[in-house]
């Protein structure tokens, strides 16, 4: 019993060869390209280990365990950066994912739990989830199932969730605005009811609070958390008088914030001249926004990477280190649709 533990695993190869699990899978299965250099560097340490794959994994086609990843809107391009990561960390162990688009409608994502129970699913990864958390508790202590939640901040012992801290980020973000003289500030909510939602509005009215100011509650619309729901949430905002619309606005999300980009423009003012945005994410395309978009960086691909990780040792019985839940920085990426308040605007 003893030697059969003492046998190196993958995960020994990897650290040995200083590469990452994936790439000594690519090595050994040969399902990707990989520098000559790399490779030799493997090959030796596994010479040098006396590694041998399991039947399961000399074969890169054989999958012995499949893993549900739960993503709120696909078309949204927060997600697939995130599932890359769980992806190809997955990879290298030979899981197979099964992905599972909730298209934010709560009951389609009750529906697709209930579909899953019962499944051969040997874990889950949940991201973003609009469902109460007693629900994905129960969920999980029904099914005994490991699960990690991504975004979500469970408080179950059992559910390890990796996170980002959203209201010291939209805290950081509104201080920001504040340094550049904007003191009214819009929040585009997106789904109001999310936790998600609620933390970073928190942290926006933390900041304002401490400067002596509040978020008023027309400044905050609700709306679907996509590019018409960003849209038509600014255009409500640019429908009050030039006296009472903001002159800055945080978005729930980037894809918001580009939505209330076209909105801005549709109503011929101009960012950030008029109007300052900060959007969250920092997805692919921010960057290429007319202009580039201010936003909270979310390490999405490192995200997943992390909750693949922290759910194959929950698979293996391995104890989850810590209390709950993985923090991950979210810094403030400043471009250029955030600049000073003008001195004609803004004030009457």
């Amino acid at each position: 019993m003893s030697s059969e533990k003492a046998r190196p695993n993958l995960l020994d190869v990897a650290r040995h060869a200083g590469v990452s699990p994936a790439t000594v899978s690519r090595v050994l299965n040969n399902t990707a390209p990989v520098r000559a250099s790399v490779r030799e560097r493997v090959l030796a340490s596994v010479a040098a280990l006396g590694y041998e794959p399991s039947p399961a994994r000399a074969n890169a086609a054989t999958f012995h365990s499949t893993i549900a990843v739960v993503i709120t809107d696909i078309l949204n391009p927060f997600f697939p950066e995130l599932v890359r990561g769980v992806e190809e960390e997955a990879r290298a162990d030979n899981f197979a994912l099964l992905l599972c688009d909730t298209a934010e409608d709560p009951q389609w994502e009750q529906h697709i739990l209930r579909t899953l129970t019962g499944r051969p699913i040997d874990g889950m990864i949940v991201c973003a989830s609009r469902l109460a958390t007693h629900d994905l508790i129960a969920f999980h202590d029904r099914q005994k199932m490991p699960m990690v939640v991504i975004n979500r901040c469970i408080g179950h012992p059992g559910i390890p969730c990796v996170i980002v801290d959203f209201e010291n980020a939209t805290y950081r973000a509104g201080r920001h605005l504040l340094s550049l003289n904007h003191t009214r500030i819009a929040y585009l909510a997106g789904p109001s009811a999310s936790e998600a939602s609620q933390s970073r509005r928190h942290g926006l009215e933390l900041a304002l609070t401490e400067a002596g100011l509040c978020l008023r509650p027309d400044l905050c619309p609700a709306s679907f958390p996509n590019v018409d729901g960003g849209f038509q949430a600014m255009s409500a905002l640019l429908a009050l008088s030039p006296s009472e619309r903001p002159t800055a606005v945080l978005a729930y999300n980037d894809i918001m914030a580009l939505g209330a980009l076209h909105a801005i423009r549709a109503h011929h003012l101009r960012v950030p001249e008029d109007i300052s945005v900060v959007g969250f994410d920092d997805i692919a395309m921010a960057t290429h926004a007319n202009p580039p978009l201010t936003t909270i960086a979310q390490p999405k691909y490192r995200m997943g990477k992390l909750a693949m990780r922290i759910l194959h040792q929950a698979i293996n019985g391995q104890t989850t280190v810590g209390e709950g839940y993985t923090l991950v920085e979210s810094p403030l990426i400043v471009r250029e649709s955030t600049a000073p308040l003008a001195a004609n605007n803004g004030h009457v």
